[in-house]
């Protein structure tokens, strides 16, 4: 049975954008959780007008926070967190 990766940005106007934002964060996840798991990412604009409030949800996790980038990098800034966390996350650890 497949994973389950939701990417939900509706702030993001560019589609193309929003598409590669997905593809890049279902492929990073896909890398260091290859089991049955379900996973959410949610970015929005931060209360702050600076950067992009990123919420990554999963198994017992949960981590949220703010990216700062250029908007045409975001698929790489936030690929590249998703990548370090997972590297980071043992089985059955959890984080808050």
């Amino acid at each position: 049975m497949p994973m389950s990766v939701s990417v939900i940005c509706p702030q993001l106007a560019d589609a193309a954008l929003r598409v590669r934002l997905f593809n890049d964060v279902r492929d990073a996840v896909k890398r260091w959780r290859p089991g049955f798991e379900r996973w959410q990412l949610t970015l929005f604009r931060s209360q702050s007008g600076d950067g992009w409030d990123l919420a990554l949800s999963g198994p017992r996790f949960r981590k949220v926070l703010t990216l700062h980038g250029p908007l045409e990098d975001l698929p790489g800034l936030v690929t590249a967190y998703v990548d370090a966390l997972l590297a980071n996350l043992s089985p059955g650890m959890s984080s808050a």
